[in-house]
C-alpha cells in the first residue's frame, strides 16, 4: 500500500518538475529542442499512467481507510490505554499477519474473545466467520450450537450466530466468500453489505449488498430468511425441514440456492457452480465497510 502511494507521489513530482523545466520554452514561443521533446513524451506517458490510476480511486480510498485505521490502532497501542480492538482491521494492525487475535464487542459481551483474521485477501482486515476444509468437524448440529459457535479457529469453524449478529449490527460489514473446487480452481463472491438479525427475530439474513465476483450470486435467494437448524424449522418449505432434508443449517427458503453448512464437504452447495466439479473448501469472511471504518476512526479519536 505504502509503495503504491509512493509511486503516485513520485509521478506527481516528476510531472511538476518536467512542466517547470519546459515552461520557459512554451512561454517564449520558441521551438523546443530534442531534449524538451523527450520530456514532453515523458509527461504524456505519466499523464496516461495517472489517468489509469484515477480509475482505481475507489480502491485507493478503501485501502487508505484500512491503513489509517490500522495505524491509529498501532499508535494507541504504543501510547497505552487504548480500547480493545473490535475488528480484525484494528487487531492485526501491528503485524499485518493472518492468525488468531483478541477482540471485544460491547454489544456481545464485556469479555473479549478470539477470532481468526485473514490478512492475505484484498489488503486484509477480514474476520473469518465460517471455514470448511475437511470433514473433521460435523456441521449437522442444533440451534444452540449454531448460536454459540463450534470448531477450531484455524480449521473447520463456525463463529456462532450471536457473535455474527453482534458483529454485523455493531458496525456495517461486507461479506467475502471463497470457494474452491476439487481440481484447485477458486471462485469468490463479494457483497457490499451483510447484516444478521437477532435471535428473537430468528437470526435472519436481513441485508445483503451488491454482488461482485466469479462464483455467481447464489446468496440473494436467501435474503430475508430466518436461520434453520434440525431442531428449529424456520424455512418456507411446505413439508419437512430443509435442515433435516439436507443435513445442515442455513438461511433456508424452500430450500436453497446456496448451502455451505452441510454435514460434510460433499454436502456443500453453491448452485451457480453446481454443474461443475464438487466443492473442496469454503471460507466466509466479513470486514468493516468504508462507512464503518470512518465511524471507528471517529470513535478512536475520542480516546486521544
Amino acid at each position: 500500500m505504502l509503495r503504491y502511494l509512493t509511486v503516485i507521489l513520485v509521478n506527481c513530482l516528476l510531472w511538476l518538475s518536467i512542466e517547470h523545466a519546459c515552461g520557459e520554452y512554451f512561454d517564449s514561443n520558441t521551438i523546443c529542442d530534442c531534449n524538451c521533446d523527450v520530456q514532453v513524451d515523458v509527461v504524456r506517458t505519466f499523464h496516461q499512467e495517472l489517468q489509469t490510476m484515477r480509475k482505481r480511486e475507489d480502491d485507493i480510498l478503501r485501502e487508505i481507510s484500512l491503513v489509517q485505521t490500522k495505524l491509529q490502532s498501532v499508535d494507541k497501542h504504543n501510547g497505552g490505554g487504548k480500547p480493545k480492538p473490535s475488528s480484525c482491521v484494528e487487531a492485526a494492525a501491528g503485524s499485518f499477519k493472518s492468525g488468531i487475535y483478541n477482540i471485544k464487542l460491547d454489544k456481545f459481551s464485556a469479555t473479549p474473545f478470539d477470532v481468526f483474521c485473514n490478512e492475505e485477501t484484498d489488503y486484509g482486515g477480514w474476520l473469518v466467520i465460517q471455514r470448511r476444509v475437511s470433514d473433521s468437524v460435523g456441521f449437522y448440529r442444533g440451534w444452540q450450537e449454531y448460536k454459540k459457535g463450534f470448531g477450531e479457529l484455524a480449521g473447520n469453524y463456525w463463529i456462532g450466530l450471536e457473535k455474527l449478529h453482534a458483529l454485523t449490527s455493531s458496525c456495517q460489514q461486507e461479506l467475502y466468500i471463497e470457494l474452491q473446487k476439487l481440481n484447485g480452481d477458486s471462485y469468490h463472491a463479494r457483497y457490499t453489505e451483510f447484516l444478521i438479525g437477532s435471535e428473537s427475530e430468528g437470526y435472519p439474513l436481513k441485508v445483503l449488498g451488491n454482488y461482485t465476483g466469479t462464483a455467481g450470486d447464489s446468496m440473494i435467494f436467501h435474503v430475508g430468511m430466518k436461520f434453520t437448524t434440525r431442531d428449529s424449522d424456520n424455512d418456507n418449505a411446505p413439508q419437512g425441514n430443509c435442515a433435516i432434508d439436507y443435513k445442515g443449517a442455513w438461511w433456508f427458503d424452500r430450500c436453497f440456492t446456496s448451502h455451505l453448512n452441510g454435514k460434510r464437504i460433499q454436502d456443500m452447495n453453491w448452485n451457480t457452480l453446481r454443474n461443475m466439479e464438487a466443492l473442496k473448501s469454503a471460507l466466509m469472511m466479513i470486514r468493516p465497510t468504508d462507512k464503518c471504518l470512518r465511524r471507528l476512526s471517529l470513535k478512536k479519536d475520542l480516546y486521544q
